[in-house]
């Protein structure tokens, strides 16, 4: 399938009203999605770091604590992770110039940062900028670069930073900027298996290694870094896993009692939901997790044309073509019947001639 503009890059016009936000702005505050991940995370650390090379006061504070596979970012960009009784990050979005929301197009993702962020813009001169690549963005910004041309959030703040380096005339990706955006790239591209990997996605990873990113160890640091806690709730989930419709969907859901038992968080549950898509019957698989506050976390994959956003979409929710998800407020028995009857009725919209 081929997108509109697909594969093309943003050039430094295009990225003008980015650029002149973040050279006019001193205090900075990035975030990224709920349960962040690879590719939000990576990015708001790479921007951070070329910032501060800039000059500017940058902070970087998400809704939700960094997965374990994902400290090394941590460390590299010094994450605060935000909750209602975080004062001292409550100060820094009211003192910041700007907010820079990455990975998300949809306010609601920010969590509980959203209230806060919008009371501090309510406030005074605060404006917004985000830099995402889903579909269906929401205009909640006073900036927006929503391209879902992208294989990743990565690739366009790698488009950014080398406008700001045509802007500024310095060398702004270091090594440590470059491990940042590999990460992002790599994660959200499947390791650069997913059709959204053009020759011009690896000729920018190519351009980060040359200028310093490991792919070896970021590869080891991501991927291999499984708890005992998560490898405790894979074992059990495995043989929950359910197939239905004639092995065209796989489901699983995982409850606060399995997750408690093997001592596992919902970050584990991520390393997860690729299993239920490897049984090459399977065109669409969700992954129903309860979390501690009642409310359902789905996950969709999909093959192919398959539009998985659009069904996360129903929920309020949202994401790519072939990976969505949405929070509900559905109880856990409701969740297991109602939502894969739910896919299994979205399946029947679909034309699945060629994959059957």
């Amino acid at each position: 399938m081929i997108l509109p503009g697909y594969g093309r890059k943003l050039d430094l016009k295009e990225w003008s009203p980015v650029i002149e936000v973040l050279l006019d702005g001193r205090h900075f505050v990035l975030t990224t999605h709920e349960n962040s991940d690879g590719d939000g995370l990576g990015s708001e650390v790479a921007l951070s770091l070329v910032l501060r090379a800039l000059g500017r006061d940058v902070a970087i504070v998400n809704p939700t604590e960094v997965p374990p596979n994902y400290i090394f970012l941590k460390q590299a960009g010094d994450i605060a992770f935000f909750n209602d009784r975080d004062e001292e990050a409550i100060q820094e979005l009211s003192l910041s110039d700007v907010v820079v929301v990455l990975d998300a197009n949809l306010a609601d993702r920010l969590g509980s940062l959203r209230p806060h962020v919008q009371f501090a813009r309510e406030l005074g001169a605060l404006k917004i900028v985000c830099i995402d690549h889903h579909l269906d963005p929401e205009d909640f910004a006073d900036v927006m670069v929503c391209e879902q041309y992208a294989s990743s959030t990565g690739e366009l703040v790698y488009d950014l930073i080398k406008a700001l380096e045509e802007k500024t005339g310095m060398s702004l990706i270091t090594p440590q900027v470059a491990d940042a955006l590999y990460t992002a790239v790599m994660t959200d591209t499947g390791s650069f298996r997913f059709p959204k990997s053009t020759p011009y996605v690896y000729r920018l990873a190519g351009d980060l290694v040359q200028k310093g990113a490991d792919p070896s160890a970021i590869y080891d640091r991501v991927y291999n870094s499984l708890t005992p806690q998560a490898l405790k709730l894979l074992g059990a989930s495995l043989s929950a896993i359910t197939i239905h419709d004639d092995g065209k969907i796989a489901s699983l859901f995982i409850s606060q009692e399995m997750m408690k038992s093997t001592g596992s968080k919902l970050f584990d549950t991520d390393l997860i939901v690729k299993y239920l898509l490897s049984v090459p019957s399977v065109l669409i698989a969700v992954l129903m997790v309860e979390m501690h506050d009642g409310r359902i976390k789905a996950s969709f994959r999909s093959r192919g044309a398959i539009y998985v956003n659009q069904l996360a979409k129903r929920y309020g929710g949202g994401g790519h073509m072939n990976a969505a998800g949405c929070l509900l407020q559905y109880s856990a028995e409701r969740a297991r019947k109602a939502i894969p009857d739910d896919v299994r009725a979205f399946l029947k919209t679909q034309d699945i001639a060629q994959y059957t």
